[in-house]
């Protein structure tokens, strides 16, 4: 295959946009913590014509969410970062990507189909991202007890005192 093949744009439309507290990512009190993206509420927000396409998501405790990160360009490199010069962006969740897509599983708190609002806990995304998709989350096909991380991501995740969620 051609990599010709592959340069061609994609039309992506938001299905919604979120609600959250902070506007900037220097608001946030620590993104990776116990506090901060972990345990803050915000709301989705879906356009009129997707509301009712929530239906069948109440029993799901946890959903997917893929977002746009309107504002990765804002986003600054913390001073002390514990990333290995070698490890570049693919190797990381940093938000300023070649295509800045966003992944969060987080909790489902609420939903309310007529007003196509889903209330979420730990959506890492701020005021006004536009929302591209949600799907349940799974455990036996999104869950991998196994799986295996570089030594420096754990020893960052120990220094720092990280513990595994279960949103």
């Amino acid at each position: 295959m051609n990599m010709d093949t592959y340069n061609e744009d994609l039309l992506v439309k938001p299905v919604g946009y979120v609600e959250s507290k902070y506007q900037h990512f220097d608001e946030v009190p620590h993104p990776h913590g116990d506090k901060g993206w972990n345990e803050d509420i915000s709301t989705i927000v879906l356009s009129p014509e997707h509301a009712k396409k929530i239906s069948g998501l109440n029993g799901y405790s946890h959903i997917i969410v893929l977002f746009w990160i309107h504002k990765s360009s804002g986003w600054k490199m913390p001073k002390h970062s514990h990333r290995p010069n070698h490890v570049k962006v693919f190797a990381t969740r940093m938000p300023v990507r070649p295509n800045p897509i966003g992944l969060s599983v987080v909790k489902l708190q609420d939903i309310s189909i007529d007003s196509g609002k889903i209330v979420v806990r730990g959506l890492d995304a701020l005021d006004k991202t536009p929302i591209l998709d949600i799907k349940p989350y799974i455990p036996d096909f999104d869950s991998y007890p196994e799986a295996s991380l570089p030594e420096w991501v754990e020893g960052h995740l120990r220094e720092h005192h990280h513990q595994h969620h279960t949103h």
